[in-house]
């Protein structure tokens, strides 16, 4: 059985709950077919220093519009160690509550490696989350997405759609800080369900934003992915004009060796796809990916002095998905 904490496990701004092994002692939990530790609807709360092995998905936060419209705050998942998960995450948040968001959300210092994830990823916050830190955390050895923000896959879309009100506008993870991680050997080569055609389709990254807003990705070391850093949606504004991507600042990252396919990828990869608009990729060490930065259906982005080293091709733009004329600032790059 998971380790499971609800509401009446919360504590308050100022003696919030902890959840740690005593001092001195190692808590290691076993998981079989569900999550280690599952937290629902619980604020003022902090994980410390807890181990799982095994599981479906290994540490899951998890709000509902059971909460109401009490915003959850005060979430921390700190110094934790997820391996050998079969199935889904290592560590995910999903904020379901459309009526409130999840606010002050921490996961630091954590360790996630050794997991099959499938279709989906190592660390992933995902719907109604407003304010968040992912830092100094180690993301290695898994075979899809290392770390995720994601926005407009439905997990928090207002059910009651009422008369002026955009059925996505709190669906997506916004305003929030991705610092000083590393990530590294995040690949779908040998995962299944990335097999086609008698190959597979490489395609982890190992930082993404899909769909999230307004977020800085800064000081991260990312090596051996199929792509470092990508920043895209992967639904059309045809269908929402919510469905773009924006305020994404990717600064001083050392991004290297990531040969399934490139460094640093932006834009939606297909020409009815999202855009990426109005984000910032500059001052960042690029060195030895196969196309060090790429350029897909985006918009009034600015890349801008990247140091460049090796790679099969510097700036490489993917024009068969632009559909529109579309402009990007692209200068002061150096090789």
């Amino acid at each position: 059985e998971p380790f499971e904490l609800g509401p009446g496990c919360s504590g308050s701004e100022d003696s919030p709950t902890v959840i740690r092994p005593a001092e001195g002692a190692k808590v290691v939990i076993p998981v079989e077919d569900e999550a280690g530790i599952f937290l629902k609807n619980v604020q003022n709360i902090s994980v410390e220093g807890l181990e799982t092995v095994g599981g479906v998905y290994a540490i899951e936060y998890l709000s509902t519009p059971e909460a109401g419209k009490q915003t959850l705050s005060n979430i921390s998942i700190r110094n934790c160690r997820v391996h050998d998960v079969r199935g889904e995450h290592g560590i995910c948040v999903y904020a379901r509550n459309d009526l409130a968001p999840v606010t002050n959300l921490t996961i630091e210092g954590c360790e996630v490696y050794d997991c099959e994830c499938h279709w989906s990823e190592s660390m992933v916050i995902n719907g109604n989350v407003d304010g968040f830190l992912i830092e100094g955390n180690k993301i290695h050895d898994n075979n899809n997405i290392g770390i995720d923000m994601i926005g407009f896959e439905g997990m928090a879309s207002h059910q009651d759609e009422a008369d002026g009100i955009n059925p996505y506008d709190a669906d997506y993870v916004r305003n929030g800080i991705c610092r000083n991680n590393f990530v590294y050997n995040i690949s779908t080569e040998g995962n299944e369900v990335y097999y086609e055609d008698g190959e597979y389709d490489l395609c982890a990254g190992g930082i993404y934003v899909d769909g999230g807003q307004n977020i800085e990705i800064y000081n991260n070391f990312i090596f051996n992915c199929d792509i470092g850093v990508e920043v895209a949606t992967e639904h059309s504004p045809d269908d929402n004009e919510l469905f773009k991507v924006s305020g994404i600042n990717v600064h001083d990252n050392v991004i290297a060796d990531c040969t399934g396919w490139a460094g640093i990828v932006f834009g939606g990869y297909d020409k009815d796809l999202g855009f990426t608009e109005d984000c910032v990729f500059d001052y960042n060490t690029l060195i030895d990916n196969v196309y060090q930065i790429v350029v897909q259906r985006s918009q009034n982005n600015r890349v801008c002095s990247n140091l460049i080293l090796g790679g099969e091709e510097g700036i490489h733009f993917e024009y068969l998905v632009w559909g529109d004329s579309l402009v990007n600032e692209i200068s002061g790059n150096a090789a």
